[in-house]
């Protein structure tokens, strides 16, 4: 694959978009699991506010892994990419890979999306996102 251009106005116009959406799900994290799977409308938004962190992340992987040469058949691909290249962590990379699978589920399998999980990513996996974030502000500024 061919080495392209880092858009850095589109990668942090995605950065924002995450930084928004975190905000947002942070005022619903440390809520009871019973209280969350009781409200739909609070579920519904902890759903899309973490599909939408999901989605920026993924186009920010699958930006950088085209622009760094990388070949990224899919959006797990696209993380491990982000992990050989230096741009995230090695290791960081290999146990952030599942946000497309979660991506996945929240919207093809939107039907059947555990609560238990969209809890547990909501209250115990929400700074992945940051530290991803923070990763990719430092590749930028290296650029």
């Amino acid at each position: 694959m061919t080495r392209g251009a880092v858009d850095a106005v589109l990668v942090r116009r995605h950065l924002l978009a995450l930084d928004a959406a975190l905000q947002r799900l942070r005022r619903h994290a440390g809520v009871p699991a019973s209280e969350l799977a009781a409200n739909p409308d609070t579920m519904w938004a902890v759903e899309r506010g973490l599909q939408i962190c999901a989605q920026n992340v993924l186009d920010i992987a699958t930006h950088l892994a085209a622009a760094l040469g990388r070949d990224a058949s899919d959006y797990a691909a696209a993380v491990d990419a982000l992990g050989a290249a230096g741009v995230l962590p090695a290791e960081f990379a290999a146990r952030f890979r599942g946000v497309a699978g979660f991506r996945n589920v929240l919207v093809h399998a939107y039907l059947d999306v555990d609560s238990a999980r969209v809890y547990a990513v909501l209250n115990e996996r929400l700074d992945d996102f940051s530290v991803f974030a923070g990763h990719v502000e430092a590749f930028l500024q290296d650029a």
